[in-house]
């Protein structure tokens, strides 16, 4: 297998070299009109069930969130030291949220915070409405961790 001559002439190349680039400008284009354009209004994101399937799961990992964490700092013991209580929260808060990010980031993002989902409305990586959703789930998933715990 020797070397490959092609046979273009300069004017012809010269034309070929535009008309790549002018592809390649076009492929670009269509690949961010489709990232940023490709949202889909908030009367149709209603209806759509991954949607509602992502508020689900978030409130559900807001609530396994709260419900380990707070168990864990009121489970250590009434005798127990500063230190123990200490070590159980991180700990629990630590394993806890890699758990809920690896069981929930496919169907929601994993967000798990409301100021999370604040800072990715703000950065428009998701849309107002799934990040007021988000939110709202968020909110009374920690308060029914809570309650679960208190209870």
């Amino acid at each position: 297998m020797g070397e490959q001559a092609f046979n273009i002439s300069d004017d012809n190349l010269e034309q070929h070299i535009v008309t790549l680039f002018e592809k390649l400008e076009c492929l670009r284009s269509n690949s961010n009109e489709a990232s940023l354009g490709g949202r889909v209004p908030a009367r149709l994101e209603v209806r759509t069930l991954s949607l509602w399937k992502a508020v689900v799961a978030e409130c559900a990992a807001s609530f396994l969130y709260v419900f380990i964490v707070c168990g864990a700092a009121g489970g250590a013991g009434i005798g127990a030291s500063a230190s123990a209580v200490l070590l159980s929260t991180a700990l629990a808060s630590g394993c806890a949220i890699a758990t809920l990010t690896l069981c929930f980031a496919h169907i929601s993002g994993a967000h798990v915070n409301p100021a999370v989902s604040a800072a990715l409305c703000v950065r428009r990586r998701v849309s107002p409405l799934r990040a007021a959703l988000y939110v709202a789930a968020q909110c009374g998933g920690a308060i029914a961790g809570a309650a679960a715990i208190y209870g």
